[in-house]
């Protein structure tokens, strides 16, 4: 965004739920500037979706924080993270991110008013915020918010390198799709359908970027995992119907992502929203089926 009260504000992090026992109760997550879906138990997944230029005035359903969102955070410059709550470890290590400066929290358990419950869903997946009160009453305390890739101009033409694609097929609980859509850009599918808010807008996103991340053993939470993202390992960049391979390389986690062609030149990201999914070796494949990109082409979705 280049309005200068914009570029000043901080990044707000939402943590949202994939959950689908409430079918159809998203709300804000098209409007994201970047989301990052995560891995967490049973190879489901959650969303971190990071708000800067364009604040809904509802967002949800939120849901817990989680340890690999320690290492998610502390590169947006001292973001306001929204959350429902988590676990006595994990809420004591984001607690000492925040002692330290590097987050704001904004946490369901603290009784506060800018998180309210929907009695029209069923509990967990009920709760939402208006992020315009959230920016209102924690902004001044936030940072400004930092980039956590570079993006190229859109001046300078299309991206080279790029080889043409249908998207990207990816495999965990849950069967995703990002199908390329020229008039649109590349929509969402899950599980054989559009996925969109409960006001029928559609995911649709610039950039898909399918990071290719290990995932280990959660040493406070034996159930869930944990995403190295700082560390390095191959990447895929799509964006403008097209798709780029190379290394994403992260050496702290104060540290931009840095995607790397086999030349090691970089690979910027077109300007417009990105989806960054965390994906573990050997769950997905570039391509899409032919019913799943007819579902969004032929206008079903």
């Amino acid at each position: 965004a280049a309005d200068t009260d914009v570029l000043e504000k901080p990044a707000i992090v939402v943590k949202i739920s994939n959950n689908f026992s409430v079918p159809d109760n998203w709300h804000g997550l098209d409007r994201a500037d970047l989301v990052i879906e995560e891995r967490i138990e049973d190879n489901a997944t959650r969303f971190a979706a990071v708000f800067h230029s364009d604040l809904p005035d509802r967002v949800g359903p939120i849901r817990s924080g989680r340890t690999s969102d320690l290492d998610l955070l502390t590169n947006l410059g001292t973001p306001i993270l929204v959350y429902s709550g988590a676990n006595p470890s994990v809420s004591g290590q984001l607690q000492a991110l925040a002692r330290d400066g590097l987050v704001r929290l904004v946490v369901d358990r603290d009784t506060n008013v800018d998180l309210r419950r929907d009695p029209n869903y069923p509990r967990p997946d009920n709760l939402f915020s208006n992020l315009v009160e959230i920016d209102r009453d924690y902004g001044a305390d936030a940072g400004v918010a930092q980039p956590l890739f570079e993006f190229r101009d859109a001046a300078d033409g299309p991206a080279p390198g790029g080889t043409a694609t249908a998207g990207v097929s990816v495999t965990g609980q849950n069967r995703v799709h990002f199908v390329w859509d020229e008039s649109r850009g590349f929509v969402r599918v899950q599980d054989g359908e559009i996925h969109a808010t409960d006001e029928g807008a559609a995911f649709v996103f610039d950039n898909i970027v399918v990071l290719e991340v290990v995932y280990t053993r959660s040493t406070i939470d034996p159930d869930s995992v944990d995403a190295r993202t700082v560390d390095r390992g191959p990447v895929t960049i799509l964006s403008g119907g097209e798709q780029r391979t190379g290394t994403w390389v992260r050496e702290s986690r104060d540290d931009q992502y840095r995607f790397l062609d086999a030349d090691g030149q970089p690979m910027l990201l077109d300007p417009g929203q990105t989806w960054m999914t965390l994906v573990p070796a050997g769950s997905y494949e570039l391509g899409v089926p032919d019913e799943i990109s007819a579902l969004v082409l032929e206008g079903e979705g």
